[in-house]
């Protein structure tokens, strides 16, 4: 239903349809302009041709406004270059490092990269699927990234089997649904080193040779609770902002510190995704918060965008792009907000949401607005 209700919405926010309605209805020669104006005389209502003139100078301005804002981001984050480097890259020649890509998002990922006969190695502790075990383009290494010699021994073999390394997507990860003081102190330090420091060892490993080259695109895999931390996964948000922050300094870093503006550096951040990583308690999150993405949809996304050989900040699904700009709303907005989120998650079950009922239904317009104007 919301696809169905956000593309005709959509559609009065691009400016190519206001501005050519703008044009019909005022600078267009008779013969453009008169054919309009008899279709509007025959509506089954009345419409005011001046007033919608100004709500259409309204909607161009803000769909003009952001489309530009689009622009810019793009432009921000390929180290404010305005063309890529496509030309560069290809494909049959490229080695992609996907870590945990025997299954899920990851896999998704490597059967679109070997669509494009790149060379793909799987750093994962779970053996690959029988259908890839045959094919050249592939190789194995059962690699424990929270092991900084397991993460070497495995870019070695890499290195002997295909080459060095142009693209690292950090997809691995792990989570579990917990309060804070049911946290078992093994599990906190094995989540931090898979879903944060994996990141360090990795790019330490990789990266000096993209850098040598000014060539390459390394994917940080993060989430929405990089955003928004719903209870119950403390431990996991944590990890999930900790590798935005990671890959924000590494942009910075590559851009400054080696000026190598050819090192591409994107970051992911889905929503609930239906794999095996919360499959415990998918239902739950259903009956609370609706239907689950696909992991195709996640893959397919951070394979598009290293093929498009553009760096990007990836919200999934896209109409949710505005909850990155939480940190910078009023607290009482801040707080409404998790409130929504948090009192459905599958740990608070029966929870009421405190924030006063006034309060929660400026908040969900808010969000509404959000959710169906952004595509």
């Amino acid at each position: 239903m919301s696809n169905l209700i956000r593309k005709p919405i959509g559609l009065t926010i691009e400016p190519i349809v206001t501005g050519g309605l703008l044009y019909a209805l005022t600078k267009a020669p008779p013969q453009i302009q008169d054919p309009v104006l008899s279709a509007i005389a025959k509506l089954p209502f009345d419409v005011n041709v001046a007033t919608a003139v100004t709500v259409l100078k309204c909607l161009f301005a803000f769909g003009f406004t952001r489309r530009v804002n689009k622009w810019l981001n793009s432009w921000a984050l390929n180290h404010w270059q305005l063309s890529s480097r496509k030309k560069d890259w290809d494909w049959p020649k490229e080695v992609a490092i996907v870590t945990g890509g025997s299954a899920g998002i990851g896999l998704i990922i490597v059967k679109r990269l070997l669509e494009k006969d790149l060379k793909v190695a799987i750093l994962d502790i779970a053996p690959i699927p029988a259908e890839l075990q045959n094919n050249p383009n592939v190789k194995y290494y059962n690699c424990d990234i929270t092991s900084p010699e397991s993460i070497h021994a495995a870019a070695e073999g890499v290195r002997s089997d295909f080459g060095n390394p142009s693209i690292l997507i950090n997809n691995a990860g792990i989570g579990s649904l917990h309060s804070v003081v049911e946290t078992d102190y093994n599990f906190l330090k094995k989540i931090f080193d898979i879903n944060v420091i994996s990141h360090f060892s990795t790019v330490k490993e990789f990266m000096p040779d993209m850098l040598k080259a000014n060539k390459g695109h390394i994917v940080t895999v993060a989430s929405m609770a990089s955003f928004v931390g719903p209870s119950g996964i403390a431990d996991y948000s944590a990890t999930k902002a900790g590798v935005l922050a990671f890959h924000e300094t590494l942009n910075q870093e590559i851009r400054h510190h080696h000026k190598a503006t050819g090192v591409l550096a994107t970051v992911v951040h889905p929503s609930w995704v239906a794999t095996a990583l919360i499959k415990e308690w998918e239902a739950d999150i259903q009956r609370a918060q609706g239907p689950l993405m696909k992991a195709e949809m996640v893959g397919n996304a951070i394979a598009d965008q290293v093929l498009s050989c553009k760096a990007a900040q990836i919200m999934l699904p896209p109409q949710l792009h505005f909850v990155s700009g939480i940190r910078a709303w009023p607290n009482w907005v801040q707080e409404a907000m998790r409130d929504l989120v948090g009192r459905k998650h599958p740990l608070n079950a029966g929870s009421r949401s405190y924030a006063p009922i006034p309060v929660l239904l400026l908040v969900g317009g808010f969000v509404l607005a959000n959710f169906t104007l952004y595509r």
